[in-house]
């Protein structure tokens, strides 16, 4: 994705991308994984502390749906073990809902350094594999902005929006300043920055510190990370999260939630559907969807199927039958892993008459 570097630069691994918005078990080749030795954690570089690269509440306004893929061979797994990655994927995904939320959040610049590079001008648009791979020329990290920091570390940010891009070349920038807005130009199949980072020219992961291809020994050993300690401790979180939920009249489409955003509240009459949508949901896991009328009676008691895999992108609803009355409707959405709580969410909707 360093599309902005020299070609020369250029990490020569062949790259695939996940089609993140199907909600299909993709097929992977799967690494063994396990704690790294703490004896052979990298060098940090004192005086080393990377920030996050946007100014946004991380699992409230936005969120982390995909990391580097720490495997140099054909396994894919993440730097917490996980597999939240596609293979030969470089970079850290932080990922706005939907369209509508493009020009909310502002992509920083994760350390003090100097602009090298700058590419502006690329529409935002949620990226078609049939449609768009013509149209791209080169340019798939759209609209990017290109750092060189201090100890050999250049960092890159992709696929800010349109007319955002508030630096350039040769510009000073320090640490925490506005570089631009999450957008979706470029290869985008949902609205994120994708933040790359190469250290002495080489494919580096900033959580763990390490090279990616540094291989086994790198797989969820963080120890090393040049994050600052509330970064470091906010991306070493899990992955999973409920990005929204809601009363519909029919059930959303995953391409739709991504491009839009929410449907519209259901009204009067209508059929009511409850619906969920999550990213990063682990196999095993499960979803509990509770839904009461004004009066308190429960018109929707559902709890889902176990994953038989995992799912990148993942929608889940139930009703449809019942015709929404005027009142206060609470709807509770809990996702779970196992017998343990990933996460709980509640909300109430009013029905007019």
């Amino acid at each position: 994705m360093f599309d902005l570097l020299p070609k020369a630069n250029r990490r020569r691994k062949p790259r695939r991308r996940l089609f993140a918005l199907i909600p299909l078990a993709a097929v992977f080749v799967f690494s063994d994984c396990g704690l790294g030795s703490s004896a052979g954690t990298a060098d940090s570089r004192s005086g080393v502390f990377l920030g996050l690269p946007v100014n946004c509440r991380l699992g409230d306004e936005c969120f982390v749906q995909q990391m580097p893929d720490m495997d140099p061979g054909p396994g894919v797994v993440d730097p917490l073990c996980g597999r939240a990655s596609y293979e030969g994927h470089d970079g850290w995904d932080i990922r706005l809902r939907s369209l509508k939320d493009i020009g909310r959040a502002a992509v920083v610049s994760i350390a003090d350094g100097t602009v090298l590079r700058v590419r502006d001008g690329v529409a935002d648009r949620i990226f078609d594999r049939l449609k768009d791979s013509k149209l791209l020329g080169g340019k798939e990290c759209g609209n990017g902005v290109l750092i060189e920091h201090a100890n050999g570390i250049v960092s890159q940010y992709c696929h800010l929006k349109q007319g955002s891009i508030a630096v350039h070349s040769g510009t000073r920038i320090g640490k925490g300043e506005r570089l631009g807005l999450i957008g979706a130009s470029g290869l985008a199949e949902f609205p994120h920055v994708h933040l790359s980072i190469r250290r002495d020219g080489i494919p580096f992961e900033p959580l763990t510190g390490r090279s990616l291809r540094s291989g086994a020994e790198a797989f969820g050993e963080t120890t090393g990370g040049l994050f600052e300690p509330s970064v470091q401790s906010l991306l070493s979180n899990s992955p999973t999260a409920i990005l929204d939920f809601g009363l519909a009249k029919t059930a959303p489409e995953l391409p739709n939630l991504v491009r839009d955003g929410g449907p519209p509240l259901v009204k009067l009459s209508e059929p009511i559907v409850a619906w969920v949508w999550a990213i990063n949901v682990e196999q095993g896991s499960f979803f509990r969807i509770r839904l009461l009328d004004s009066d308190g009676v429960p018109i929707v008691n559902l709890q889902t199927r176990a994953l038989e895999g995992r799912k990148a992108n993942y929608l889940a609803y139930v009703g449809g039958k019942n015709g929404a009355r005027a009142g206060v409707y609470d709807l509770r959405v809990e996702l779970f892993d196992g017998t343990r709580t990933v996460q709980s969410t509640a909300k109430s909707f009013e029905i007019g008459q």
